[in-house]
């Protein structure tokens, strides 16, 4: 089924729709279903579309689907934590100190597969600032894409 839905989103995003269907595929990326962006860049890459406005958009989707991923973060504190998990204040004290210390360089990888997606949750869950989050995560995936078309500009 995800790989249907991966097809469809890039035979969208190279026919009618081009830019739209690239930013979809770029949200859905990244708020834990697991298509793989990488995939679509080099796939569009080869079908002639231009590097830099096809990177911004998937940049701009990761981006979003990130945000999600941070605000589900905020709303899992208050609904799931505190209510279902008894979490107390304390806790979320100690975990806010722990990602204030370890967590900001983190972000800048979470474009990675599989633990990329619920880096992205736990700044919402902690209160973190968004402007931060906002920061480090733009320039991770700045990282991201540049690595993704040096590495297939070489290899293909």
């Amino acid at each position: 089924m995800l790989y249907s839905i991966q097809n469809f989103l890039l035979n969208f995003a190279v026919g009618p729709a081009e830019y739209i269907g690239l930013f979809l595929f770029g949200i859905l990326a990244t708020t834990m279903i697991p298509l793989s962006p990488e995939v679509a860049a080099v796939g569009v890459w080869k079908l002639g579309m231009p590097i830099i406005p096809t990177v911004a958009t998937l940049l701009l989707g990761n981006y979003f689907g990130n945000v999600i991923n941070y605000w589900v973060g905020t709303l899992g504190k208050t609904w799931i934590l505190e209510k279902y998990f008894r979490i107390n204040p304390k806790r979320l004290r100690k975990a806010n100190m722990w990602f204030e210390k370890y967590g900001p360089p983190i972000l800048l990888l979470s474009w990675l597969p599989i633990i990329g997606d619920p880096l992205t949750i736990v700044p919402g869950l902690v209160k973190y600032s968004f402007k931060k989050f906002t920061i480090y995560v733009l320039m991770g995936k700045v990282i991201h894409y540049a690595l993704i078309y040096g590495l297939s500009a070489w290899w293909i």
